[in-house]
């Protein structure tokens, strides 16, 4: 159950550090630039960031996860990967706000943050083991879980595994190892699908290749943990499937996936009709125009979001966190009034903007998308 924002709307933040991690992620420290009081988070979660990019017209919104322990009361971290071009396409444009943030924002910086929230997190405190398995970037939540059982003086047993392509975008390997060197209870294996000449095995790597599960198999004690996974969707799917395979409970099985349960768990997506959007009257229909799709659909209160509406009938849009808080998903209205159903949103600055993922329409609705 999400849990209501810390506070309302943005907040600035000061970098007090910038912290290479590794050839392409780099961490950035950040403290109020009030002087106030961090909020609390939970180890997992994310945080919306607002920046004014040169060129751009309208601030550009993002959402990282915080990788640092909640323990550590005097910052937020964020630890952010350069992104390129695409393999695939080496014309297209590089991550924008990864870009910038590597490139122009510096210690002295003020960016604007929104609260803390997501619903991938653990419990430090919980009770038996538990597996945290990382593909490259998706370490971001699992070291900030990690950190946590550690600052909780927990005994449960914990496996730390990640996959990354080599020691020049391996990201908290000294740390994770530094935590077990110190807590008999965690355990860390660190893969590399393609060493580089100055990776040494048994110092900066365990293994060659990618996780898989017959690495899992042979490190873990059997599929009885709790899992938590976070990467890139093949990692993840191979994975999910896997770990169900072996006989793990889909329920012990935590993920941060942005996109159809059924495209990672590799099963037909449900025929039942979704719980009806609350607030809506049961007979209410309302044409939903997707413009530039050249898409006209009807909504009625069980297709659920604008953007289950849009997802559900093949118009593909942005989104991250699905809660109304990191503006990722963010459109504009052209014609038709509309409605937030849900706790927690920050609504953008603009009437005519909308965040489709947690929005419903009360009238018929033309979106720019």
């Amino acid at each position: 159950m999400s849990q209501p924002p810390a506070w309302d709307g943005h907040r600035a933040f000061r970098v007090i550090r910038k912290v290479p991690e590794s050839g392409t992620v780099t961490s950035f420290y950040l403290a109020p630039e009030d002087g106030g009081a961090l909020a609390p988070f939970r180890p997992g979660q994310h945080i919306g960031i607002k920046l004014d990019v040169p060129g751009q017209f309208v601030p550009v919104m993002r959402s990282y996860t915080l990788s640092d322990s909640p323990a550590q009361a005097d910052h937020y971290r964020l630890s952010i990967k350069r992104e390129p071009a695409p393999a695939d396409a080496p014309d297209a444009e590089p991550g924008l706000a990864s870009n910038f943030m590597h490139d122009h924002v510096a210690e002295g910086s003020v960016v604007e943050l929104l609260a803390p929230g997501g619903d991938f997190v653990l419990r430090p405190e919980g009770k038996g083991p538990v597996v945290l398995l990382a593909g490259g970037i998706g370490c971001t939540p699992l070291v900030s879980m990690l950190a946590a059982i550690a600052d909780a003086g927990s005994g449960r047993d914990v496996w730390f595994i990640h996959g990354v392509r080599n020691g020049a975008e391996q990201a908290f390997g000294d740390f994770v190892r530094g935590l077990a060197a110190r807590h008999p209870n965690i355990h860390v294996h660190l893969r590399y699908s393609r060493p580089g000449a100055d990776d040494v095995g048994g110092r900066d790597y365990d293994s060659t290749g990618h996780v898989d599960m017959e690495l899992l198999q042979s490190l873990l004690p059997g599929p009885s943990p709790q899992f938590f996974l976070c990467g890139a969707v093949p990692f993840m799917k191979s994975l999910y499937q896997g770990l169900v395979g072996w006989g793990v409970d889909p329920f012990q099985i935590n993920y941060e996936f942005f996109g159809p349960a059924s495209e990672l768990t590799g099963e037909a997506a449900s025929p039942a009709a979704p719980e009806p959007v609350p607030g809506a009257a049961a007979d209410e229909v309302h044409k939903v125009t997707f413009r530039r799709s050249g898409v006209e659909l009807m909504w009625t209160p069980t297709a659920g979001s604008l953007l289950d509406l849009a997802e559900a009938n093949g118009v593909m849009a942005d989104f991250v966190c699905r809660e109304g808080r990191c503006h990722t998903c963010l459109n504009r209205v052209a014609e038709g009034n509309f409605t937030y159903f849900r706790d927690g949103v920050f609504p953008p600055m603009s009437d005519d903007e909308i965040l489709i993922c947690s929005a419903r329409p009360t009238s018929d609705l033309v979106l720019d998308l």
